[in-house]
């Protein structure tokens, strides 16, 4: 669930809008060796990469257009070191090697992905697992420096610099990555699976039956589909973000909790969790806080209007860390899920360890932590 227009479509060019939504081929392939369900940044990574990895034929198909759930309404930063202390070291590492990819991928898709480069500032006060156990890539910087960096912040406190990490426009990204996958189909929306023993032989859609050779569910909250009795525990927080008009003011990187500035000068402010709140909408008196929190921290940036506020619903399982596995009793059939805070940052990594596995049957090590089982077991 998704409310309010977000800065992001308005960046794309009209090419790049209409690969978020090819519809669905006249000639769709029916049997594909890999079909990818979910048109999020996991899944559309996840398709790059069996494309990459040799795994045969791939088709993704999504029930809406391409980064309509939470994806497209991400803040888009890409901050593995800001994880340390705070998130498991597991999930640290797994950042660090999508991060990687990330730059990677910016090298090699045509036109790039829209990596931009930056420093990541983190403001007084920091979690305690960060300061138990902070980054190696941490620099610490006492009220002074910080009032150098930022001038007028208020109220004057500390702070960490994190160098060279990054941000991408998620709907950009994913254009640029849908592009390369061999077919799309979207308006496509997965109803039901036949399977046998333990394989899944068929998926039924609003577009007709696939047979395909391998499934993957990439769509952030477990799939409910007949035939498919996944009773894996999930729910979905809700957040808002805003984007003000261009501001006189220059930040010096991603000031968290502040605010990211984009290109023109704008600011991108939010990542709110709100827990609890089942609203359908924008809340407007939690965009007008943010607002009013950014105006107080730079009490000389003239009042701002807000040109977009939007919000959406991330999913998340009860432990707050992601599902990346095979489904239970089926041996062609995976999933990935609940990536929650971290789905922009995990989509690659996620992606090529789920390729490496379908193109060679065997589990990659470091998927062990976001194993399915953990949350059946007693």
């Amino acid at each position: 669930m998704v409310s309010g227009r977000t800065v992001w479509i308005d960046q794309l060019d009209p090419w790049e809008r209409s690969v978020l939504d090819p519809g669905v081929p006249e000639t769709l392939e029916r049997r594909p060796d890999v079909l990818v369900v979910g048109g999020g940044i996991l899944g559309v990574a996840t398709a790059v990469a069996c494309r990459d990895a040799g795994a045969g034929s791939v088709l993704l198909i999504e029930a809406r257009r391409l980064g309509a759930g939470a994806t497209g309404r991400a803040a888009g930063l890409l901050v593995p070191e800001a994880h340390q202390g705070s998130d498991p070291r597991a999930l640290v590492e797994l950042g660090r090697t999508s991060f990687a990819q990330w730059r990677a991928l910016d090298a090699t898709v045509a036109g790039g992905v829209g990596f931009l480069d930056r420093d990541w500032l983190g403001l007084a006060p920091h979690p305690d697992g960060f300061l138990a156990d902070p980054s190696p890539a941490v620099e610490w910087l006492d009220a002074a420096e910080m009032q150098q960096l930022l001038p007028g912040l208020a109220p004057a406190v500390s702070g960490v610099r994190i160098r060279h990490q990054g941000r991408v426009n998620p709907l950009l990204a994913l254009s640029r990555l849908a592009a390369q996958i061999p077919q799309i189909a979207t308006g496509c929306t997965a109803t039901a699976i036949s399977a046998r023993e333990d394989r899944v032989l068929a998926v039924s859609s609003s577009a007709g039956v696939i047979t395909p050779g391998a499934v993957v569910f990439a769509t952030g909250t477990p799939p409910t589909l007949e035939g498919l009795d996944l009773r894996l525990p999930t729910d979905a927080v809700k957040g808002h973000l805003v984007v003000t008009e261009p501001v006189p003011v220059t930040l010096p990187g991603m000031v968290a909790p502040l605010a990211t500035q984009l290109e023109d000068g704008r600011l991108l402010a939010g990542g709110t969790l709100d827990i609890g709140d089942a609203t359908a909408g924008v809340r407007i008196e939690v965009t007008d806080r943010i607002r009013a929190e950014l105006a107080a921290a730079l009490p000389h940036l003239p009042r701002v209007r807000l040109t977009h506020r939007w919000c959406c619903w991330r999913p998340r399982h009860p432990d707050g860390l992601p599902v990346i596995d095979c489904l239970p009793g089926l041996g062609n059939a995976w999933i990935t899920s609940g990536h929650y805070r971290t789905g922009i940052l995990m989509g690659p990594a996620t992606g090529s360890a789920l390729a490496r596995w379908i193109v060679s049957g065997q589990r990659p090590a470091h998927t062990e932590p976001w194993a399915i089982h953990r949350h059946f077991s007693s």
